[in-house]
């Protein structure tokens, strides 16, 4: 990349549909980058508010819920449930659940026996990355590298 378009704002906002998430086969996810600022606060201050707990199993474990709110505030903005595998299908009244940024907090937050929280934290985050890295192949392509 040319030194001179290093710091080139970059729009992340609008976010990307990302599918073939390994955590969650047949879901469609529309996300923002996990280079997206407000997100990588979000996450820095979570870990310096646990500070020493996470150390510990049961921080890493709080660490890893308390990450579903950053996501939902920051990274998702969609999803598309409706060719989902049925480990990871999730419906309301027999339906694919709606997305909404309620239901998004619901699932990212979910501490469920089921896996389903943990699941759909992985994959959002995994999403996230997939669009960071698009965005620096798109940059590449730009500065001719």
């Amino acid at each position: 990349m040319e030194i001179g378009k290093l710091n080139a704002p970059v729009d992340l906002a609008p976010g990307e549909w990302i599918e073939d998430i390994p955590a969650l086969p047949g879901v469609r996810l529309k996300v923002r980058s996990t280079n997206f600022k407000p997100y990588e606060s979000g996450i820095q201050g979570l870990a310096r508010r646990l500070g020493k707990k996470m150390n510990t199993d049961e921080g890493i474990a709080k660490f890893s819920i308390a990450t579903g709110k950053v996501l939902a505030d920051h990274i998702l903005l969609d999803w598309d449930l409706s060719a989902a595998d049925e480990d990871v299908k999730i419906t309301q009244d027999g339906q694919p659940f709606a997305y909404t940024a309620d239901n998004a907090l619901t699932v990212l937050t979910a501490n469920d026996e089921h896996g389903l929280g943990k699941a759909y934290r992985n994959g959002v985050e995994w999403a996230g990355d997939r669009v960071a890295e698009r965005i620096r192949e798109r940059a590449k392509e730009a500065a001719g590298n």
